[in-house]
């Protein structure tokens, strides 16, 4: 399981609505790695690359359907919260630990 840092764990929620299915991370990654100058833009650019979103409260997501590969979706939301902590993190020229 991917980590932000040790002992913290990405987390996916999924909320169902429908048919529709919400998958996102929380807002966790902005969380633990804050929110510098420009965050939002680099955010924006770090879930661009797994074709996911990030809204201004920091919380990375994408919509689903039943019948489709939620787990694949799930993995891809874990990704791009995972790039945007780093991202975030090297905006304020820190590491991952």
């Amino acid at each position: 399981m991917p980590e932000y840092r040790t002992g913290e764990p990405v987390q996916v929620g999924r909320r169902t609505r429908g048919i529709r299915i919400d998958l996102d991370d929380g807002g966790r990654a902005v969380a633990l790695a804050g929110r510098p100058p420009g965050w939002l833009a680099a955010a924006e650019r770090a879930v661009e690359a797994e074709g996911m979103n990030v809204n201004r409260r920091g919380v990375v997501f994408v919509q689903g359907f039943e019948g489709r590969d939620l787990e694949r979706l799930e993995g891809k939301v874990a990704a791009a919260s995972l790039a945007v902590y780093d991202a975030l993190l090297e905006l304020q020229g820190a590491a991952r630990v």
